[in-house]
């Protein structure tokens, strides 16, 4: 956020969202909660915020990666021995 402020004289809505996305990753101790509100956020971002080129296209497919592997875990985690 402060680079946000030094480049542009002004907090704009995108760093308030990381900034905040970031502190509620770090509330958790679940790595692929943490990991999957930052591909979330990075892929809203893309989305939103960024013109659309190639590089964009080839990282928003990679932060679905992360947030379908994130959902399968998060599923897995439920599943224990006896929970079949």
């Amino acid at each position: 956020m402060t680079l946000d402020v030094l480049r542009t004289g002004r907090v704009g809505p995108e760093a308030v969202l990381f900034s905040l996305a970031v502190l509620f990753a770090t509330l958790t101790s679940v790595t692929s909660i943490r990991l999957a509100v930052r591909a979330g956020l990075d892929l809203f971002a893309r989305l939103v915020f960024l013109p659309s080129n190639t590089w964009s296209s080839i990282m928003s497919a990679v932060d679905l990666a992360i947030l379908a592997a994130a959902w399968f875990l998060a599923g897995r985690a439920g599943r224990g021995e006896g929970n079949r």
